[in-house]
């Protein structure tokens, strides 16, 4: 497991925010305590925190955003804090975190544990410093949108930007040069298809890296190609072909020139932007194309800086089902205060482009007549 950047520079923050808010200087940070992960922001009580959980594939780019919202001048009462899908130092998987005074949970490893997480509804526990109310868990960043699991509906989820999951390989060694379908991908990762010569590439075993089951961005990719986890399961129990990888995180592919792993396009762009706080663990890593020769990536130029982002044209036309948004999500009775950082018009949406760009995601946009715009409850 490779280990995440902590670079402390200053915040990109473009144009219009630096107008509005005195960011300039902003450390931007993994975890609310960037040398003692998994702990909480000092001198607060546990009511004067929201705490957030969840995917990794826009965990720095809420970093960013978290870093913004507490260095308004006055700053905030209640602060929020987001915590890494990993340690952002060792990698651990799984930990226990203290969210805030009183509050111990494992700490979520993508959108699915996220969401698991805060519908436990747990709260913080008086002989351990909390006041016996206050959620542990208040919002989760979530790279799919909501599910019909009962529990869901008391959950209220804001769109914040587009994304794509496509597959990544290193180099083209072994794999082919042209776009592979959506049928060879489904063959590939239900290990029907075990060689590289069976697509147009060079012969040599396909090694398939699967991501953790708690990740989204797995799931999701998998229903894009038209299977599921069960599937996989299924067909690749066993072979020594298939691998465990972190998911977005290329460098635990360790240069395999015939791997195969889904990837998040926009956290694969934001890694090449180097963008504030996020490490490069591309690892050599290409995004491949699907079923055309469309690319997934693309530039946007914001100030003098131009930028690798989500080509919105890849959400569209043979490869539109490996198009998704990016949600904040918060229970449907969250406190008002913490709706207004997401909600159509709040303090995310106000300030979409310089939040979202450097990190490769598309901005919605505030046209709320649009079928889709920032802050849109889903």
């Amino acid at each position: 497991m490779s280990r995440r950047n902590l670079r402390a520079g200053s915040a990109v923050i473009a144009g219009g925010l630096a107008a509005v808010l005195t960011l300039l200087g902003i450390a931007a940070h993994a975890d609310p305590n960037p040398t003692q992960p998994g702990t909480p922001i000092a001198g607060k009580t546990d009511s004067q925190l929201y705490a957030a959980v969840g995917a990794d594939a826009f965990a720095e780019l809420t970093n960013n955003v978290v870093d913004a919202y507490n260095s308004q001048a006055p700053a905030p009462t209640d602060l929020l804090e987001s915590y890494d899908a990993v340690n952002p130092v060792t990698g651990a998987a799984g930990e226990n975190v203290t969210t805030k005074p009183g509050c111990s949970v494992a700490r979520p490893n993508g959108a699915n544990a996220g969401i698991s997480a805060i519908l436990l509804n747990q709260k913080s526990d008086v002989a351990t410093g909390g006041d016996g109310t206050s959620f542990c868990i208040d919002w989760v960043r979530s790279s799919r949108a909501k599910g019909t699991a009962p529990g869901e509906a008391n959950l209220t989820f804001y769109a914040q930007s587009r994304d794509a999951v496509s597959y990544a390989v290193i180099g083209n060694a072994y794999a082919p040069t042209t776009p592979l379908t959506t049928l060879q991908l489904k063959d590939i990762f239900e290990c029907t298809t075990t060689d590289w010569s069976q697509v147009g590439g060079q012969a040599g075993p396909i090694h398939v890296y699967l991501p953790p089951s708690s990740a989204a961005t797995l799931t999701f990719f998998l229903q894009a190609i038209g299977t599921s986890l069960t599937n996989v399961n299924a067909g690749c129990a066993g072979l020594p072909t298939v691998f465990s990888q972190q998911q977005n995180d290329g460098t635990t592919m360790n240069g395999d020139p015939m791997g195969i792993a889904p990837y998040a396009v926009t956290k694969w762009a934001a890694q090449n932007n180097q963008a504030p706080g996020i490490a490069d663990n591309r690892g050599g890593t290409h995004i491949g194309t699907v079923n055309t020769t469309t690319s997934p990536i693309t530039t946007q130029t914001l100030g003098t800086t131009t930028y690798q982002v989500l080509n919105p044209a890849f959400t569209t036309g043979d490869s539109a089902s490996f198009g998704r948004l990016f949600f904040n999500v918060v229970r449907n009775d969250a406190p008002q205060e913490l709706k207004d950082v997401f909600k159509a018009g709040g303090f995310l949406c106000q300030h979409q482009d310089d939040f979202l760009v450097p990190f490769g995601n598309t901005p919605l946009g505030n046209d709320q007549t649009a079928s889709r715009f920032c802050g849109q409850v889903n």
